[in-house]
């Protein structure tokens, strides 16, 4: 996965109407699916399961629509933060072997945690969530530090999700 450049406001603005979309179409098929299960099937005042299984009835409808929509154009700065999302999990579910491996000097270590943080980056500024973006340099500066004591140039476009595998 490389880095794509996302215009902020265009971002935000198509993520908070994807969440309201979604959201709005999670309401209006719930209520469908649990009024039409409860005409038909409804023995009692306690509709709890015929409810419950209208809630999931609407997450299975909403799939599709989701799944078709997600490829179009105007989707695409949700898509890539959903999938560079992806990537920083797949990463942090491995960063105690990457630490290790950077301990004895991995280059492919140092530059699959780079590229978790410039990611990171990335994403908080995107949200504007600005809170850790100190922390996050500090660890950088470390990061770029310790790669120099091996004298490692690292670059985190050499990133791939396939070299996770290693660790």
């Amino acid at each position: 996965m490389q880095f794509q450049k996302i215009d902020k406001a265009l971002y935000q603005q198509r993520s908070r109407y994807t969440y309201l979309g979604i959201s709005g179409l999670l309401i209006l098929f719930t209520l469908f699916w649990s009024s039409l299960f409860i005409a038909l099937f409804s023995k009692g005042s306690d509709n709890f399961y015929l409810n419950l299984m209208g809630v999931v009835a609407a997450v299975v409808t909403i799939i599709p629509i989701v799944l078709t929509l997600k490829e179009r154009a105007w989707f695409y700065e949700v898509m890539y933060v959903w999938r560079l999302k992806q990537e920083l999990n797949k990463i942090n579910r491995k960063m105690a072997a990457l630490v290790n491996a950077m301990n004895k000097g991995d280059k492919t270590a140092f530059e699959i945690v780079k590229f978790s943080y410039l990611g990171s980056r990335q994403i908080w500024e995107l949200d504007d969530n600005t809170l850790m973006l100190n922390e996050l340099s500090i660890s950088e500066k470390k990061l770029e530090q310790q790669a120099e004591q091996f004298n490692l140039n690292i670059d985190a476009n050499n990133y791939s999700s396939s070299a996770l595998t290693k660790y």
